[in-house]
């Protein structure tokens, strides 16, 4: 995608209490001028009654979800456990070959990633982040919803919210079950006149492969490069530390952002919370997966999630209440 030139404008906000002057200065390499003029105008209609504080927090909210999109050109690929070395040095540090017999986690095999299959998509965009706690508690507070940190409700003028926003600033969203998920990128949609939706299983996958690669991580390498860890080097013969600016991946990380991106810009695929995809899940559906734009089964009791250390696949009742349940919205479409 060739991004616009930088544009540099005031857009006034939606005002309380006839306060038609206000203006929010705004700087967008990706946003134009007349779509920034049509989110206002939606939040005007959707939202009159709101405070000004609120209606300029979605404003914002909406514009960066837009500049967070990484495009992600269509193509063609193999979707599912296309094998590892059976005996490699590390299963952290692999590369494939065409000779990889072996399934490269054992969860293949119980969650039918083990049927190899072609996928073709068309291009559309993927946030480059999970979604934000305090973006998704700006849509909570639309709704007129509290709140709720470690089970308790906080007042969002309060002295301790704005504590709890400075130390958690940029923390991913920790998302109930995959109705609020999905409800969240749908409302971005309502407010940018985008079409904005949870990715599908195979647009994530293939996002979180470069486009389809055969890498093993989704890291800015295709290795898992632990902080604070080692690796097995075999011509030297004995293990090595890796430095500070080669870590990739730390498990407990919560802060979106924290480790370097994938090849395509994507961060915490690896390494984040584990992400509610749009798909139903289905152990089978890789047998009969059609090959253009596959959206999963029709209908089914557990919705599909991705990620963990490796890029697992796994189907969860969409009600569970999972504090390391996140996601990311995508656009689905080609063009901005």
């Amino acid at each position: 995608m060739k991004l616009k030139n930088i544009l540099v404008f005031l857009v006034p906000i939606i005002a309380s209490c006839g306060d038609a002057n206000s203006t929010l200065p705004i700087t967008s390499d990706v946003v134009s001028k007349d779509k920034i003029a049509e989110i206002q105008e939606n939040i005007e209609r959707l939202y009159p009654e709101s405070e000004e504080s609120l209606r300029k927090d979605i404003f914002e909210v909406a514009v960066r979800a837009i500049e967070d999109m990484v495009f992600v050109e269509g193509g063609t690929f193999m979707m599912g456990d296309f094998k590892a070395p059976c005996d490699p040095v590390s299963t952290e540090r692999m590369d494939w070959t065409p000779d990889a017999k072996c399934f490269s986690t054992l969860s293949s095999l119980e969650s039918g990633a083990k049927f190899l299959h072609k996928v073709t998509l068309d291009s559309y965009y993927l946030s480059k982040y999970e979604a934000q706690l305090f973006d998704v508690d700006v849509y909570l507070h639309s709704l007129g919803l509290p709140f709720i940190n470690g089970g308790r409700e906080f007042l969002r003028d309060g002295d301790v919210f704005l504590k709890i926003k400075r130390k958690l600033q940029a923390y991913s969203a920790r998302i109930s079950g995959w109705d609020d998920a999905k409800n969240y990128c749908v409302w971005l949609g309502e407010i940018t006149r985008l079409p904005f939706d949870l990715p599908s299983e195979a647009q994530w996958e293939y996002a979180a492969r470069s486009r389809g690669e055969n890498v093993y991580y989704a890291t800015n390498n295709g290795y898992l490069q632990r902080k604070g860890g080692h690796y097995y080097d075999p011509e030297a013969g004995f293990y090595v530390d890796y430095k500070k600016e080669e870590w990739n991946y730390y498990s407990d990380e919560r802060k979106v952002g924290a480790w370097p991106p994938n090849p395509l810009g994507i961060y915490d695929m690896t390494g984040g919370r584990r992400e509610w995809v749009n798909d139903w899940f289905s152990v089978d559906y890789y047998k009969i997966s059609p090959e253009y734009n596959p959206v999963g089964p029709e209908a089914g009791s557990m919705k599909t999630m991705r990620a963990g250390k490796t890029m697992t696949r796994f189907g969860v009742d969409p009600t569970t209440e999972i504090k390391v349940n996140g996601f990311r919205c995508s656009i689905q479409s080609s063009i901005l």
